[in-house]
């Protein structure tokens, strides 16, 4: 009976732990999300046209967004927030978006995370007087999925296209 417990509770602790993809940068000690997206066969060049091209559709105003966008290093920086509707009052969280291309694969790093509402105003993620960080987290987390998800399907979709119309 012990070992059937140890084992569950075990689960249960590696699944939250897995599921967690915001975690503090050991060097810099801010909040940061990462990953590499696997897109095979796509070349880099392709990759970063079409993510400047989904940053453009899905910011209101990718010229503010984007601050870097160098098809030399391969490279796009973005800055942008995420609606939140957190504790039944409008507020958003705020970020930083780097992406970097390779020949078949793509890096985002989310860093830089604050979130503002009219209430509570601004308050960066490492801040001891955010309150509620496990629910901001898993808010933040559900953002970050959904736009690389859809970044994703955008690009993988968007490439096969024949472009005579």
């Amino acid at each position: 009976m012990k070992k059937l417990f140890a084992v569950c509770l075990f689960t249960l602790f590696s699944i939250n732990t897995f599921g967690q993809s915001i975690v503090k940068d050991s060097i810099s000690q801010k909040y940061e999300a990462s990953e590499i997206i696997a897109l095979d066969g796509l070349k880099a060049d392709v990759i970063f046209t079409k993510a400047k091209e989904w940053i453009v559709l899905n910011y209101k105003s990718a010229k503010d967004v984007i601050q870097l966008a160098d098809k030399e290093s391969l490279k796009i920086i973005a800055k942008g927030n995420f609606r939140s509707t957190l504790f039944m009052k409008e507020g958003f969280i705020s970020h930083t978006l780097v992406l970097d291309f390779k020949d078949g694969k793509m890096r985002y790093t989310y860093s830089n995370f604050s979130y503002y509402s009219s209430g509570s105003g601004n308050m960066d993620f490492e801040s001891k007087s955010l309150g509620f960080k496990k629910s901001i987290f898993k808010s933040t987390e559900k953002d970050i999925k959904t736009s690389i998800d859809e970044l994703k399907i955008y690009i993988l979709q968007n490439t096969n296209k024949k472009s005579d119309w």
